[in-house]
């Protein structure tokens, strides 16, 4: 009843309180009993009728937590297993209810009645919320083994369990023998210990969810170490590599007379310095902490800003964009554009002249919806997992530096969006962001 559930990966989860209230519920009916029978000639004959009432009333609610828990168990099921197991939880309930209104008319004149009205509820009520239980948990535990998940065989012990316990309690009058009440309690020991058992799991659960936030937090130190090393390497190759482009300049100007075998080598000088100095800047976009005032952002401009500043490039390629009207993110523009233009840079390298790239957008429930899709090279499985990988690129050697889908990713996490690529070798790219509305985007958080 008191386990924190929110973070499981169990589908049975979301149903264990009605369980838990069962056992809350239904201890208290027993205790209660064992009042009664000690002190039943104490009680004032003008309560009787009424102590009769609450009996079972609360016999009732006990196993009607039961029956709740039933109906949630069907509905982490099949829809087949879903349809059929409500099903006859309806009819079980249907048929307590015609048995209730039948016998009601004689409610103050039969003495037995309430003995007749405890065996009905035991039996509609108690057999049947445990069998249809029973038979939930246990197909429960049935699929988990079938996953190759050895804790499923501790849920059908639980079935097993309940199923017991609902033949001796529902089915098997307390006064038949002596013996029918420890019986109970062997089943009800059962289900105590298949359940906890069971439930084992949820500690593991916790285990591996504190052994990922240790890792991750260990992950971020890494990184951020990295970033700053990062930085401080940027800054000091920018030094040198100025001054190497200041000097060459300086040498083509004082020698005007050069051959052209010398005019290579200084071509080739020259791009070696925008090579190295390329992948210095964008080292630091990534390793430099993001700053700036959010706002809502029209996608809309994103996107005519981005290709616009594309333009000398995008005009050998056909771009459609879709964009609803009036969709905003909240962010910063800048950054946005600067995420567009390395999708839109990758889908035009990655696609042939004359091909197609498509830019849609659009609002799905919480999200804002970006999409852009190339039908260019595509990528391989392996290249697909290490896309977004530090340095780790598909172009040949010189046209790519590595840090594109990796900025990409880290500008989509900071405006607290998710980014997916989906890619097949020859097939094209997608590459799909979802970014949080504005009314559900936390600003300080950015």
């Amino acid at each position: 009843m008191f386990r924190n559930f929110k973070y499981s990966q169990l589908k049975i989860a979301p149903t264990l309180w009605a369980l838990a209230l069962f056992g809350f519920s239904h201890a208290f009916h027993e205790w209660s009993e064992l009042y009664l029978l000690e002190f039943s000639d104490d009680i004032p004959g003008k309560f009787h009728l009424m102590a009769e009432w609450l009996r079972l009333l609360k016999l009732f609610l006990s196993y009607a937590f039961l029956m709740v828990f039933a109906w949630l168990l069907f509905g982490i099921g099949t829809r087949w297993v879903a349809r059929v197991g409500r099903s006859v939880v309806i009819a079980t309930l249907l048929a307590y209810l015609g048995t209730v209104i039948y016998f009601s008319h004689a409610i103050y004149l039969a003495e037995d009645t309430f003995r007749q009205a405890t065996f009905y509820t035991r039996l509609f009520l108690g057999f049947g919320s445990a069998f249809l239980a029973a038979t939930g948990i246990a197909l429960y535990g049935y699929k988990l083994m079938q996953e190759q998940h050895k804790y499923g065989s501790y849920f059908i012990a639980t079935g097993v369990g309940l199923l017991c316990y609902g033949v001796m309690s529902g089915l098997v009058p307390t006064d038949l023998h002596h013996s029918i009440p420890v019986f109970r309690t062997l089943a009800g020991a059962l289900i105590l210990f298949a359940l906890f058992k069971a439930l084992k799991v949820f500690d593991i659960e916790k285990e591996l969810a504190t052994e990922a936030k240790l890792k991750r937090a260990i992950e971020a130190d890494k990184y951020k170490a990295i970033g700053h090393l990062a930085m401080g390497m940027a800054h000091e190759i920018n030094n040198p590599l100025a001054s190497s482009t200041l000097a060459l300049d300086i040498f083509q100007r004082k020698s005007p007379e050069l051959d052209e075998q010398q005019l290579k080598y200084i071509e080739r000088i020259s791009l070696g310095i925008e090579r190295a100095s390329e992948i210095s800047k964008e080292l630091l976009a990534y390793a430099r902490p993001a700053k700036g005032n959010t706002s809502l952002v029209p996608v809309s401009e994103v996107i005519s800003a981005s290709i616009h500043l594309l333009s000398h490039k995008h005009h050998s390629h056909r771009i459609n964009i879709d964009c609803e009207e009036n969709i905003t993110i909240m962010g910063q523009k800048v950054k946005l554009e600067e995420l567009l233009i390395n999708l839109l840079t990758n889908a035009m390298d990655a696609s042939q002249s004359g091909s197609e790239i498509a830019i849609t957008a659009g609002e799905c429930d919480r999200y804002v919806r970006l999409t852009v899709e190339d039908w260019g090279a595509g990528m391989d499985s392996e290249s697909l997992s290490r896309a977004t990988e530090l340095f780790y690129s598909t172009k040949p050697i010189g046209q790519g530096t590595g840090l594109g889908l990796a900025i990409c990713e880290q500008i989509v996490a900071l405006h607290r969006g998710v980014l997916n690529i989906a890619s097949e070798l020859g097939q094209g790219t997608k590459i799909e962001m979802h970014f949080p509305k504005p009314e559900f985007f936390e600003k300080d958080q950015l």
